[in-house]
């Protein structure tokens, strides 16, 4: 016989499906669409409404679950191997038996409770109900210290042989007693007192009982059973289909809360065709054209009276997301929870009250546990949502939309584990340096050491996915110290870059900067290349956009904003983001355009780095190769990202540069810079050339010469006529 026979047959459990996508992950983003994100609500998830239906909660009981018929026939085999060691051979041949008898005979050898249930088992799965209940029946009737092993699967599988045989007396009565028993201490390896509520529940269904039936199921699921819960969808889904059962189910409360619970989080599945719910400035919107079946079933609800029905804040969102909003008005002021809040929010804009929604805003994060999470990736669920972390992220979009810039970036860091996109999009683009910075001191303190961290792709010791860093606080602390680097406050920087690699290596392309600032040229030089260099190599990291254009969020590995394939090899010219003309701020555009890259180029940082290159060559003397070494590297950063600007540099050294033995693999094959021989080679130019100015002025030197000597002679002179004459006075 099958372990699940003995489990039993858990009731509807289908796996749910998985949803295939294509690509990374990418993070949700709620500044995209303002008008969607603030008039839309998002669905809720199943599995998670139907945990919150069992008014009390079952007392904790196994559960053992399974798809795979193998695995359980292992996991039963592991538990009798336990016990009967090598006898456990008896155990299957007994299974294996054609009829009762020769399993009894089979199991010989093992204590008189396996060969009774065993002999039962082998009727059961031959469909003799009536002779598997007699044996099950015989193992009950042992004294208890004799059926220690098999007395709980009896118990349990003589509730599904009366089920067979339709005595749904004696199977309820089988099944409360296996739940019993385990209550009482009883081992249940294989979770069967769980699956016995499933079992007891297809009883109630059989008798068109969906009231109990749901009962059951719902604590089933509350010892968070997957059978449970997909046994409460189908059966939701079967009472939606099924007029006259979804008109009943309005008038049991906890079948009528199944039923919203399902068209909250699955009336996509009902194939309805949705319009925008609302308009945030109070305009008139037009309402979704709502599925019949969920019209009447709201219809039904509202006649049968709205004074004490429970889960108010569930039932206002369904009519919410239903285009019912006069209904969704009526039920969202009954409850105090976080969703009924949020549909208060959603109201207030739709009746051009911002304030007001602000407020409801920031109740609905006051109530929402920060541990609650809608989703976790089931089938129809495409965004795990953390309701605390959407709410404060929509009240950071509204904030915007009305040019509270600080107030937007205050609740959209604290959505930042959610939406980071979004957080990163106002910090780097739309507040002003010492704004972010204000608020940064203010806001975001260094977060502590983390412990010994595994390795990371990346130094910057911050990500573990896209858009999902470890640390919200070290991502956006990130963020400023490379704004500030990019504003060239590179003392203020360094103070930012909390993770000791990427702190190092900030130190070191600051100290670049700055002794580019003084020394001789040759020194100037080779600050200048090592801070081209730490740009090219770490740029992402020390000077990169976190969005666009850069793409730090990716690692770099993506482009959301990307011009289009080059025609007749012209790339078509990068545009910056383009700020949403509705719901935005009066001079966000403005702050934008004051903060896009400089250059505006896919991995800016590169250029910075060919600048820089281009700058230490300035320094060096063109017909050494150091100047053709340094071009060279700078060629090769962009020779296959932009070639235009490659073969510019090319043609620098191709005009100033000397003949290099390299020069036919000039961008791809670069020797260091020699440093130390331009030196040289600086010093004998100057030399050489004070040499020549002297050998020059030589001819003029020595006429300067004799005219001072005639003069001196003739001053001479001068003086000692003026000694001689005498003094008349």
């Amino acid at each position: 016989m099958k372990l699940r026979e003995l489990a039993g047959a858990l009731a509807l459990a289908l796996a749910p499906a998985m949803v295939a996508a294509c690509g990374p992950d990418f993070p949700s983003e709620l500044l995209r669409d303002r008008r969607e994100t603030l008039t839309g609500l998002p669905e809720g998830a199943f599995n998670f409404e139907v945990l919150r239906l069992a008014a009390t909660p079952p007392a904790s009981l196994p559960v053992v679950e399974t798809t795979d018929t193998v695995a359980d026939a292992v996991t039963r085999d592991s538990i009798e191997k336990g016990w009967w060691g090598e006898k456990q051979a008896l155990a299957n041949a007994a299974r294996s038996a054609p009829n009762v008898q020769a399993a009894y005979a089979a199991a010989a050898g093992l204590p008189e409770e396996a060969r009774r249930y065993l002999a039962g088992a082998a009727a059961f799965a031959h469909g003799d109900f009536a002779g598997a209940a007699a044996r099950f029946d015989a193992v009950l009737a042992l004294p208890e210290a004799e059926r220690t092993h098999y007395g709980l699967w009896a118990q349990y599988l003589r509730g599904r042989t009366a089920a067979a045989q339709h005595q749904a007396d004696t199977a309820r009565s089988a099944f409360e007693a296996t739940r019993t028993a385990v209550l009482r201490g009883v081992a249940d390896p294989l979770g069967v007192a769980s699956a016995s509520f499933g079992e007891e529940a297809k009883l109630a269904l059989d008798a068109g009982d969906d009231a109990t039936a749901i009962g059951l199921y719902a604590q089933q699921a509350a010892l968070n059973s997957i059978s449970g819960r997909d046994s409460l969808l189908f059966v939701a889904r079967a009472i939606v289909a099924d007029d006259a059962r979804l008109q009943r189910a309005v008038n049991d409360a906890l079948t009528r809360r199944l039923i919203v619970a399902y068209l909250f989080a699955r009336s996509d599945e009902l194939n309805e065709t949705q319009s925008e719910p609302g308009a945030v400035d109070g305009a008139t919107a037009q309402p979704k054209v709502v599925p019949d079946k969920i019209g009447k079933f709201l219809a039904a609800v509202e006649h049968a009276g709205l004074d004490q029905i429970k889960g108010a804040d569930r039932l206002a969102a369904l009519a919410y997301r239903s285009g019912r909003f006069d209904l969704a008005a009526k039920l969202a002021p009954k409850d105090t929870s976080g969703l009924a809040w949020w549909v208060r929010a959603k109201l207030a804009l739709r009746d051009g009250d911002a304030a007001k929604a602000a407020e409801a805003y920031a109740q609905a994060a006051k109530a929402f546990p920060a541990d609650e999470q809608w989703g976790n990736g089931q089938m129809m669920i495409y965004e795990a949502i953390k309701p605390q972390c959407r709410v404060e992220g929509e009240h950071g979009t509204l904030a915007l939309s009305r040019g509270e810039y600080l107030q937007a970036m205050q609740h959209l860091y604290n959505a930042a584990s959610e939406y980071w996109n979004d957080t990163a999009y106002v910090a780097e683009r739309v507040l002003t340096l010492d704004e972010l910075k204000g608020f940064v001191d203010a806001h975001v303190p260094a977060a502590p050491p983390a412990p010994a961290p595994a390795p990371q792709a990346s130094d910057s010791d911050a990500d573990t996915g896209y858009g999902l860093p470890t640390s919200p606080a070290t991502a956006l602390r990130q963020l400023l110290a490379r704004r500030l680097l990019r504003a060239q406050r590179y003392d203020e920087a360094l103070a930012y870059f909390d993770a000791p690699k990427l702190k190092a290596k900030a130190q070191a392309y600051v100290d670049a900067r700055k002794a580019a600032t003084h020394g001789d040229r040759i020194e100037r030089a080779r600050a200048l290349y090592a801070a081209a260099r730490s740009a090219r190599v770490d740029g992402i990291d020390l000077i990169g956009y976190e969005l666009d254009p850069d793409y730090r969020v990716y690692d770099g590995d993506f482009d959301l904003n990307w011009p289009g394939e080059a025609k007749d090899d012209v790339r078509p010219p990068r545009k910056d983001l383009v700020v949403p003309q509705e719901l935005a701020a009066s001079d966000e555009a403005q702050r934008v355009a004051q903060s896009r890259a400089a250059p505006l180029e896919r991995f800016h940082y590169r250029y910075v780095a060919v600048d820089l290159a281009n700058a230490a060559a300035d320094a060096l003397p063109p017909r050494t190769q150091a100047f053709a070494a340094v071009l060279c590297h700078a060629t090769g950063w962009l020779i296959d990202r932009d070639p235009p600007v490659a073969e510019k540099v090319y043609r620098r050294y191709v005009t100033q540069g000397p003949y290099v033995p390299w020069a036919a693999t000039f961008g791809r094959e670069c020797p260091e810079p020699d440093f130390a021989a331009a030196a040289e080679r600086l010093h004998r130019e100057r030399v050489a050339y004070v040499k020549h100015q002297v050998r020059k002025s030589l001819p003029y030197v020595a006429v300067a010469a004799a005219l001072a000597i005639v003069l001196g002679a003739v001053l001479r002179q001068r003086r000692r006529t003026r000694l001689k004459t005498p003094d008349r006075s």
